[in-house]
């Protein structure tokens, strides 16, 4: 008996009402939905790539960039998630960088976790960068460095300077200040910190217009001097503190000219950089300051101040091809700058900011070939990660982020980095397997299995071990090793950090898998152990019900219906300590397993009554909704079509925003179908045109399916120029990459065969498609066999020899080695016998019987439909003459 309500739960369609919030997302999950649970788990591949691209971004001095993606981060999770608590931090530290202390605190608001080491920094650096000097101190004194990552140590020492100065503690402030440079972890660090320092002289300094005076003189006095340059350095610091930042560009633009004849080269940087902190990257004195300092400075550790300031400036499309201009030239100078490395990384980051993944590629390759020891390897890994991860080339996306692992020196960073590689070892097993390539799929699978399980013990701050747990058992399900798979779900139930619900989904999604290899018995028998188990009782009550349930309903779809029909008249016994909805969930799908049950028992009208109860007595719940899906099947399996129709429709017009409203306009137009009549395929035809016009979202994913049907109703209608528009417009040129679009391109030649009658041309289109279909080395077997068998029965209106021509290929690819036909489906096995039986009746014809007894037997061989017809003809063949 056909059973269609089972796809309601297994397709990618089910979608069932969530025990809690829906997550948000950046990308769809990888994961089908699961009844009776939240949205299953976030993939968190596209989310890794995102933050590791703004911290990288951040460290290069890219803040804007780095505050845009950390603002999408946040936006993308949920509040009180871990993953949007590392997001706010990441969000507060760019926020600061660009100077926006309010915009930091308001990403702080975001984080609604613990308050930890981290948390606590950043609100320190925000209450000293707004003057509360009491807070910041409280801060700073309750703060142990040694409970912060290694790369925000650095931080909290600018803190206690921060503080230091505050309370005019000039020498602790300097000793604070100095260790800060000291535990920086790179050069890059380095100059963020200077300049920060920079900044800070420029904003929290003291001057008055007597200073300033006094200062201007001594800058006079020692004109074309050091000592000069140093009065001529704070007397326009002075100026800035004053508010007048205009008279202190002009006044050191002016110094700088001075200077340009004396020779002193480590004076000209100190200047040029100042002129780039008061008038700031985003002014062009600013901007030629610096760009002048990159040129034309002696000191390396300005220069990188310089760089990460105008990384800093490049906020448009106009300024980063700006800076790639002088990044251009300073990389094709001779000899090398001191600065190469940081250059190749820096204009990778500015093409990765505008898409431009070709040269970013090129630059993050040539740093690794030129500077294979360089301290920069493990950031222009994550570039090239990144770039393969976009580009969807995951294999090689896994390749870089594993060695970016390898090399960087953060343990966090290395653990999202081999989340990472995980994730896109887990999406080219799933690329691989939608391009028919079982074998290295399940391979893929394997090794994200293995790497998804190397994270588990310390995953990344932001992603929940459950997750990472959850992926674990779902690409050894993958890998088709569905008993290591039950082992790791058993071995993970011990741990605390493996939630309820998440457990909940992975042994879903390991009794689905079972079933679909034909071991549903195997699923029923471990459902009824982990039920059975002495410690069942001590499992979240959650837990336990969304068992019971599953047990009903894999006892029904296993064929024992008495047994299924007691489990869920048993069930609702489990739900006493239930949060309340989902308790009425539950029980709603236990009724729904009792209405199947009792149809399966032949008791159908008790089935409807089942149904018709749950409606009166759960309206509005998800249950009493799918209530007329059951009902509709049970009705259309009895031969009921009409009121089946009429439920479908109802549910469908009633409930158009539901994500059953497609589903439910696809049975009705079957059913539709079924009545086998010119005035019920016009019917069904309307119904899949609702269907494709639908709002909602869930109809996208039928809409190449209804557009099929279309095209076949069309057919059986006679109406085979609209049919051809539906393959052509609609189906092949809309769905180029679709996996089934090779079907429609079979039936567009059949559309092309019928006409042919009408028109010749018709004949040779048919035909070219034919005999694509029938040499593509990457279409599917059966559907090869198909265009074979049909591209020759089209020939021998022309002979045969152009008939023989055509079967010819096939039954050399597909019959001649047993192993090979062994491969064929249902499909391919009926084509496949119609072409041998066609070929060995035309050569019976030409007067050549003993090829024709080549393939008679080979139809016997293989068993392939025709296996009477073969035997007949081989008898009377082989017959002894009278």
């Amino acid at each position: 008996m056909a059973r269609r309500f089972l796809t309601l739960l297994v397709s990618g369609l089910a979608v069932f009402g969530s025990a809690g919030p829906a997550r948000a997302q950046t990308e769809p999950t990888l994961f089908a939905p699961v009844p009776l649970s939240a949205t299953p788990p976030v993939a968190r591949g596209a989310l890794i790539v995102s933050e590791e691209s703004a911290r990288r971004a951040l460290a290069l001095g890219f803040a804007a960039t780095a505050a845009a993606q950390a603002e999408r981060l946040v936006a993308s999770e949920p509040a009180g998630s871990a993953g949007r608590d590392a997001a706010a931090l990441l969000l507060a530290a760019a926020r600061l960088e660009l100077g926006d202390i309010d915009g930091a605190g308001r990403a702080l608001e975001a984080h609604g976790g613990e308050r930890s080491p981290a948390y606590r920094l950043r609100a320190g650096l925000i209450a000293a960068r707004r003057g509360n000097d009491a807070e910041a101190q409280a801060v700073a004194a309750g703060l142990r460095p040694e409970l912060l990552a290694e790369e925000e140590r650095p931080w909290f020492y600018l803190l206690q300077g921060m503080v230091a100065e505050a309370a005019r503690d000039a020498g602790k402030a300097g000793a604070a200040y100095d260790q800060a440079l000291a535990v920086a972890t790179s050069d890059w660090q380095r100059a963020r910190l200077r300049l920060t320092r920079e900044r800070l002289r420029l904003s929290r300094g003291e001057a008055t217009e007597e200073q300033a005076t006094e200062l201007r003189r001594q800058a006079d006095r020692y004109a074309g001097r050091s000592v000069g340059t140093d009065y001529a350095v704070q007397y326009a610091v002075a100026l800035s503190l004053l508010g007048r930042g205009e008279a202190a560009t002009s006044y050191l633009q002016a110094h700088l000219a001075g200077l340009a004849e004396t020779g002193a080269a480590g004076s000209r940087d100190d200047v040029r950089l100042l002129i780039g902190l008061v008038a700031g990257p985003d002014r062009a004195a600013g901007r030629v300051a610096l760009e002048q300092l990159l040129s034309l400075g002696t000191d390396p550790a300005k220069q990188r101040m310089a760089l990460y300031l105008l990384s800093e400036g490049a906020r448009s499309v106009e300024a980063r091809a700006r800076l790639r201009g002088v990044l251009d030239g300073l990389l094709g100078s001779a000899p090398a700058h001191a600065l190469t490395e940081e250059f190749l990384l820096a204009r990778a980051e500015l093409s990765l900011a505008d898409g431009a993944y070709a040269p970013a590629e090129a630059d993050a390759r040539d740093l690794l070939a030129r500077f294979p020891g360089s301290v920069l390897r493990a950031r222009a890994l994550t570039q090239l990660a990144s770039v393969a991860w976009e580009l969807k080339r995951f294999r090689t996306a896994a390749d870089y982020a594993g060695q970016a692992a390898a090399a960087t020196k953060d343990g966090a960073a290395g653990s999202a980095l081999r989340l990472l590689a995980a994730e896109a070892w887990y999406r080219a097993a799933e690329a691989a397997v939608r391009a028919g390539g079982a074998a290295s799929g399940m391979a893929d699978y394997t090794t994200a299995a293995e790497t998804y399980a190397a994270v588990i013990p310390s995953p990344p701050p932001g992603v929940a071990a459950a997750d990472v747990m959850f992926q674990a058992v779902m690409a050894e399900i993958g890998s088709g090793r569905l008993d290591k798979a039950a082992e790791q779900i058993d071995r993970l139930a011990s741990d605390p950090r493996f939630e309820a619900t998440i457990r909940w989904q992975a042994e879903w999604n390991l009794a689905r898998a079972l079933q679909q290899k034909g071991a549903g018995e195997q699923a029923l028998a471990r459902v009824a152990r982990l039920r059975a188990e002495p410690d069942a009782q001590a499992r979240p009550p959650a837990l336990r019900a969304r068992l019971a349930w599953l047990e009903a309903r894999l006892a029904r779809e296993t064929g024992r219906a008495e047994e299924a029909l007691r489990l869920a008249r048993e069930a609702p016994g489990q739900l006493g300590q239930v949060e309340e909805s989902l308790a009425r969930e539950i029980a709603g799908l236990d009724r729904l397993v009792a209405a199947e049950a009792l149809f399966d028992l032949n008791r159908a009208g008790e089935a409807v009554d089942e149904l018709v109860k749950l409606r009166e007595e759960m309206a509005g719940s998800e249950p009493a909704l799918l209530s007329y899906l059951v009902e509709a099947d049970i009705r259309a399996s009895g031969g009921g079509l009409v009121e089946s129709q009429r439920l479908l429709t109802r549910f469908a017009d009633d409930h158009r925003d539901h994500p059953r409203a497609p589903y439910a306009l696809w049975q009705a137009a079957l059913n539709a179908e079924r009545r086998g009549e010119d005035v019920f395929y016009r019917d069904a035809y309307v119904l899949l045109e609702q269907l494709v016009n639908m709002p909602n979202p869930e109809a996208a994913k039928l809409i190449f399916e209804a557009r099929m049907k279309q095209g076949d109703l069309l057919r059986r209608l006679n109406q085979f120029p609209q049919a051809q528009q539906i393959y052509e417009q609609e189906l092949i040129y809309k769905y180029a990459q679709h996996p089934d679009v090779l079907s429609a391109q079979m039936a567009l030649a059949d559309c092309h065969r019928a006409l042919a009658a009408r028109e010749a041309s018709h004949f040779e289109s048919a035909i070219t498609i034919l005999e694509r279909l029938r040499d593509l080395a990457n279409a599917p077997l059966d559907l090869r066999a198909e265009a074979g068998f049909k591209l020759g029965d089209m020939l021998t209106q022309r002979g045969p020899v152009e008939a023989l021509a055509a079967w010819g290929p096939v039954a050399d690819a597909l019959a001649v080695d047993p192993a090979r036909t062994e491969e064929l489906g249902v499909r391919g096995r009926y084509w496949l016998g119609r072409l041998l039986v066609s070929m060995a009746g035309l050569l019976d014809t030409q007067g050549r019987p003993d090829e024709a007894g080549e393939f008679w037997r080979m139809v016997i061989a293989r068993g392939l439909p025709g296996v009477a017809l073969a035997r007949a003809r081989l008898g009377e063949a082989e017959a002894p003459a009278p």
